[in-house]
């Protein structure tokens, strides 16, 4: 059981199940990785950490520790969190309000998004439910600057502009 208070006075925890406020985040070329090594990879076992469940013991994701990724239903902003070490919060992403239809992807990478809710609600599919499947189904797409200080969201039917999130100063 965990807990996050968020900069706006909210409070975020696990303890619903599925959270609303838990997520999990991938970089394209994480996945890419995954896809490579099993390309009929069930989605619950990447979601659930595949490399521990698929004979493979180096971690896709090439971090020194484990993060967990918490949105904030309130104010809409996304912690990314230590997992382990005290649950330090490593930075922070807030809405843009104020964002134009404009955006240039170039040199942004794809993220792909995992929330606790809709994996909750991918399961009616059955463990078997492919990634490769899920991929193939998005509606929304999302991608991150090479500086990571930038996430655009976009419609796949319009290629128009959702949101974009910015990385707040701490």
């Amino acid at each position: 059981m965990a807990r996050l208070g968020c900069y706006c006075g909210s409070d975020m925890t696990n303890t619903e199940g599925p959270s609303p406020h838990r997520l999990n985040v991938f970089l394209k070329s994480e996945v890419d990785e995954v896809l490579s090594y099993n390309p009929d990879i069930p989605l619950w076992d990447f979601y659930t950490g595949w490399d521990e469940l698929a004979e493979c013991w180096n971690s896709f994701q090439k971090r020194s520790e484990p993060v967990e990724y918490w949105y904030c239903t309130e104010c809409r902003r996304i912690y990314e969190v230590q997992a382990v070490s005290c649950g330090e919060v490593l930075r922070v992403f807030k809405p843009d309000a104020n964002y134009t239809d404009e955006y240039n992807i170039d040199n942004f990478e794809e993220l792909f998004i995992l929330w606790a809710k809709e994996m909750d609600d991918f399961l009616d599919f059955g463990r078997d439910y492919r990634l490769k499947d899920y991929i193939a189904q998005l509606t929304q797409k999302y991608f991150i600057s090479q500086d990571q200080k930038v996430i655009y969201g976009l419609d796949v039917a319009t290629n128009k502009l959702i949101c974009k999130y910015i990385l707040e100063e701490q």
